[in-house]
């Protein structure tokens, strides 16, 4: 599974740098690193959470023995949460393969809803069952990404993101009307490791900054099992947890964004050797 989405990844990765070659002229640089950016920045990110539901509701057999029998059709709703994210960067010198990496914390609100129907068979006694509940988690999130640019325009472009997360429960409110036995209701653990995709498209807007709007979602649980490329289970139904976030990408400016002087040779090796520049300045 994680062999597959790897692929994906790569395949679009490469789809994404034919399109985006020059026809004419060289882009210019969006981190530029000779002597001018330093390799270590910072990033700050609002956005919103949701937790997206199944798209069509079936009536499913939730229970069955000698003597009973379980109908439940599940309804489950996504709501809107707050996400807030902040960390460091680290460009690389060669961008061939990754741009940068970053490594961030992050606070998230996961919340949804969910309703059923069900029907409980007993001989001939058939009895109706309905409930509703409500759910809303707090996290702090430690999250790693690899991400690759690839230009559309002078200073636009869009980013690729591998990563990984970790999350640790803050806090939680869950309610519920119905039978939670009966209804086979289940919840992620307090710590959550899971593996994230994100796509988004930027822009340079100043000097110094970068803005990014993406959207991420895991593809894969470590913590709880997996259950559906990255979905978690809350009650009775699953949800894709998603983040819509707008990345600010700051670059730390060495000596006002001045060239480094150039490095002086011996006699020996004038004419011989030819150096660049030193540009790893943390």
């Amino acid at each position: 599974m994680l062999r597959i989405a790897l692929l994906i990844l790569l395949s679009q990765a490469t789809v994404l740098e034919l399109l985006a070659q020059p026809m004419s002229r060289r882009r210019p640089d969006l981190i530029p690193l000779n002597g001018q950016a330093k390799r270590i920045g910072w990033f700050v990110g609002p956005g919103i959470t949701y937790t997206l539901p199944r798209f069509k509701n079936t009536e499913e057999e939730v229970f069955r023995n000698d003597s009973l029998r379980y109908l439940a059709t599940y309804d489950p709703s996504g709501k809107l949460g707050l996400y807030l994210e902040a960390g460091a960067t680290w460009y690389t010198r060669d961008p061939v393969i990754i741009d940068y990496l970053d490594l961030g914390v992050a606070y998230k609100n996961f919340r949804g809803a969910e309703s059923y129907t069900g029907t409980l068979l007993r001989g001939d006694t058939v009895a109706p069952l309905v409930g509703e509940g409500y759910f809303a988690e707090r996290l702090l999130t430690l999250a790693f990404n690899a991400n690759k640019f690839f230009p559309t325009d002078d200073y636009q472009f869009v980013q690729l993101s591998l990563g990984a997360n970790a999350d640790l429960r803050l806090g939680s409110e869950y309610s519920h009307t119905g039978d939670a036995f009966l209804n086979k209701h289940a919840f992620p653990p307090d710590v959550i490791a899971q593996a994230h995709v994100k796509v988004g498209y930027g822009f340079k807007v100043t000097g110094r900054m970068l803005v990014i709007p993406a959207i991420e979602t895991p593809f894969f649980s470590v913590v709880p099992q997996d259950q559906g490329f990255g979905q978690l289970q809350w009650f009775s139904s699953r949800y894709r947890p998603l983040i819509l976030s707008v990345r600010f990408l700051f670059l730390r400016a060495r000596n006002g964004f001045d060239c480094p002087p150039p490095i002086k040779h011996n006699e020996l090796e004038r004419g011989r050797k030819v150096y660049k520049p030193d540009s790893y300045h943390p």
